[in-house]
Order: structure tokens, then C-alpha cells, then sequence
């Protein structure tokens, strides 16, 4: 590889990336940044609370049923006491029903928090959708000012850009896209020289293997174990 041409595509590049760290940076972009952010946790908040409340009804519908076969046990066992003749045997089903009588009432404590739950739930839902929509409104007006600044810098970077493609077809289409690759992952410059005695990365000041100090000794450019830009030898010209 002609690594002088990727190291002017890089020049210009940087330039590239001062532009997109200028727009970044900027006050319109932070704001618009941050109140997506937030319509982001508010539309998470509403969705959890839709998911807590049917939860709940799903609950609520179990302890219901419990509460009907609880019910006509009971009044199964009303019945039975119609023909019964032996007071034991009433005893027997009057602890029984005093049974039934006591989860019917655990029942209804339950079904009572439940209710009060999903009235929270459902609070939080109508809270939520209308912070949203007054969100809605703020990110439009935020947007109209982030592009308001977008198109002054990418017209500022349109030069370096036109620059970058006239280079692209001088260096090999693999090589290129290793370099975008590292790129997109934030790591700029891309391309760093060795240490002196080529045994760490400059980019991020790890050392690296001796294998690969033999192949940056050999004017090999190699990539670096830990950031995982390309290094090349500091001696290179």
C-alpha cells in the first residue's frame, strides 16, 4: 500500500471530522439531541406502564375467577347443609366455609391494591402521552434550527469532500473500506506512527506484541490489538 496517499487522505479526512464534531457540538444539535432523548425515556416510562397495567388486568382477571370458584363452593356447600343431620358434620363445614371466607377477603385486599395499581398505571400513561406531545412540538422546532446549521457546515466540509473521492480511486478498495470501518467506530486519525522503538501504538499508547514490532521493523503496517487503528513505522520515509 502507498501509504503516503493514505496518509492524505487522512489529512483531508480530519478535516471531514472537525466539521462533523463542529455540527456535533453545537448548541442546535445538542438540544435536538437531548429532547429526543427525553420523548425516548418518556415513550419507554408510558410503554412500561401499558405493560404493568395489563399485568395487572391479567391478575385481576385470575383472582376474579378464584373469587367466583371460591363463591359457588360456598354456596355448594349451603346446600348440603339443607339435608345434613349430624351437627358434626356442620361443624365440619362451617370451618370450611370460614375458610372460604377468609381468602374471599385476602381476595378482595388484593383486587383493591390491584385497582389502585392500575389507576397509577394509567395515570402515568395519560402523564406520559402528553409530555410527549408537547415534546413533539419542541423537537420540531429544534430540528428546523439543527438543519439551519447542519447545511452551513456540510457546505464548509463540501470542498474536503470532493477532495476525499478524487483520492478514493488511488488506494485500493480493501484498504479503503479497513480505514472506514475504523472510522465509523470514532477513531480518528485512523493511521498512527509506532513508538521509537515501535513497540506500542501511538493512538492509544498500549503496547503491542513482538510479532507485530518485527512487522512494523519490517515497514509492515499492522493494526493495533487494543484501539484497533493501523500503525506504521515511525522511520517509514
Amino acid at each position: 500500500m502507498e501509504l503516503q496517499k493514505i496518509l492524505d487522505y487522512q489529512d483531508i479526512d480530519k478535516k471531514v471530522y472537525a466539521c462533523e464534531m463542529e455540527f456535533k457540538q453545537s448548541k442546535p444539535a445538542q438540544d435536538y439531541a437531548k429532547a429526543m432523548s427525553l420523548y425516548k425515556t418518556k415513550t419507554e416510562e408510558m410503554l412500561k406502564s401499558i405493560r404493568d397495567s395489563e399485568e395487572v388486568a391479567v391478575i385481576c382477571d385470575r383472582y376474579k375467577q378464584t373469587y367466583k370458584n371460591i363463591f359457588e363452593e360456598m354456596n355448594g356447600l349451603n346446600d348440603v347443609f339443607d339435608s345434613f343431620e349430624e351437627l358434626k358434620e356442620i361443624d365440619k363445614y362451617e370451618k370450611k366455609i370460614a375458610q372460604f371466607q377468609k381468602e374471599l377477603l385476602n381476595i378482595e385486599r388484593e383486587l383493591t391494591r390491584l385497582s389502585k395499581k392500575m389507576d397509577e398505571c394509567i395515570e402515568i400513561s395519560k402523564k406520559s402521552l402528553e409530555d410527549l406531545k408537547k415534546l413533539e412540538d419542541i423537537i420540531k422546532v429544534r430540528k428546523i434550527d439543527m438543519q439551519k446549521i447542519k447545511i452551513a457546515i456540510e457546505d464548509k466540509a463540501k470542498i474536503y469532500i470532493a477532495e476525499l473521492k478524487k483520492l478514493q480511486s488511488e488506494i485500493p478498495e480493501n484498504v479503503l473500506a479497513k480505514y472506514n470501518a475504523i472510522r465509523k467506530n470514532k477513531k480518528m486519525p485512523v493511521l498512527v506512527s509506532s513508538s521509537e522503538d515501535f513497540k506500542s501504538c501511538l493512538g492509544c499508547g498500549m503496547d503491542i506484541s513482538s510479532d507485530l514490532t518485527i512487522k512494523l521493523q519490517n515497514k509492515q503496517i499492522v493494526e493495533c490489538p487494543n484501539c484497533g487503528r493501523l500503525i506504521f513505522n515511525k522511520n517509514w520515509f
